[in-house]
C-alpha cells in the first residue's frame, strides 16, 4: 500500500489532484537482470492524502518518481529512494 499526503506551500491540502507514482530499478546486466518498472494511481481520500495499492518484482533500492498534476498542468513532483525488503 502507499500513501502519498499533497499540501499547498501555506500546508492547506490539495484535494483535486491526480497522483501518480512510478517505481524503477535500473538494469543489471552482470546478473542478467533487466530494467523493472512499476506504476500506482493513487486514489484521493480525503484531507490530501492518497492512497494506491502497488506491487514490487523484488527486493532492493527502488527510484521512486512522485508526480501530482492537475488536469493537463504538472503542480508538483519529487523524487526519492525506497528500500524494499
Amino acid at each position: 500500500a502507499y500513501e502519498v499526503t499533497v499540501t499547498q506551500p501555506d500546508g492547506a491540502p490539495v484535494t483535486d489532484a491526480t497522483v501518480n507514482l512510478v517505481f524503477s530499478m535500473p538494469a543489471m546486466p552482470s546478473m542478467n537482470m533487466p530494467g523493472m518498472r512499476s506504476e500506482a494511481l493513487l486514489t484521493h481520500q480525503g484531507a490530501g492524502r492518497y492512497r494506491g495499492t502497488g506491487q514490487l518484482e523484488m527486493s532492493g533500492t527502488w527510484s521512486v518518481l512522485v508526480t501530482v498534476s492537475r488536469g493537463t498542468e504538472e503542480i508538483g513532483r519529487r523524487t526519492f529512494s525506497v528500500i524494499a525488503k
